[in-house]
């Protein structure tokens, strides 16, 4: 696959993109690992990570900023299927009837947060991205090319983030349609740019049992995935 970022520009807004925004009180679901003393609302200070060893974050992080080693990022969605998918089933293949090892489920909580001002995000679905173009080629950057590449291509993708993120000063964040499908939006925020926008409604609830453990079984039963036990 071949699809080259272009150098950022030293100045923003080159060209014209169409974003959304989350309104102030916007509901968001994070799945994070079970971590005693990590708060739903942390940023990930990406801390020693390298963007170009995809092993050392996910998607669209690690990647350098202007003023600092790495973009603190966070993820969440806007619907809990979707931030199961993206988080707890990410590395789920794309093949007929996935098989996911139940067990895994004691590492994972997830919490309700709500935005505290409105966030703007641009997200990568091919209307929106047709009007950034790649080097060396007619065609524009396209939603598959981002969103369903294997982890070897995260280099790549993080650099898509780091490229958006320089051009569109003012973006929090970018959103897309979950790989495995599904409802809702998942988004990565930006933490130079919203670190702190984002207040915890509930406390953790682990899905390793209880009311958790019954609607991650759902998300899987509806993706086609299937749960074992090891």
């Amino acid at each position: 696959m071949s699809f080259e970022c272009p150098a950022a520009p030293p100045g923003a807004g080159s060209f014209q993109v169409h974003t959304t925004t989350l309104a102030k009180g916007r509901a968001l679901f994070r799945f994070h690992r079970t971590i005693p003393n990590y708060p739903a609302s942390s940023f990930n200070p990406n801390a020693g990570k390298h963007i170009d060893i995809p092993e050392e974050g996910s998607r669209f992080n690690p990647f350098p900023g202007p003023f600092s080693v790495n973009i603190p990022t966070l993820y969440a969605a806007d619907t809990f299927v979707a931030a199961a998918l993206e988080s707890v089933f990410h590395d789920v293949e794309h093949v007929p009837s996935p098989t996911y090892l139940e067990s895994q489920f004691s590492a994972w909580t997830y919490s309700r947060l709500r935005t505290k001002r409105k966030l703007v995000v641009f997200k990568l679905v091919n209307p929106r991205l047709r009007s950034i173009a790649v080097p060396g080629r007619d065609s524009s950057i396209t939603e598959s090319e981002l969103v369903h590449t294997l982890a070897a291509e995260y280099p790549h993708t993080r650099s898509w983030a780091r490229y958006l993120h320089s051009t569109l000063s003012t973006i929090d964040g970018l959103g897309w349609r979950p790989r495995l499908g599904g409802s809702g939006t998942a988004y990565v925020f930006f933490g130079d740019r919203c670190d702190g926008e984002l207040e915890i409604e509930s406390p953790g609830i682990s899905i390793a049992g209880g009311s958790g453990l019954a609607k991650i079984r759902a998300v899987a039963r509806d993706a086609g995935i299937v749960l074992i036990e090891p």
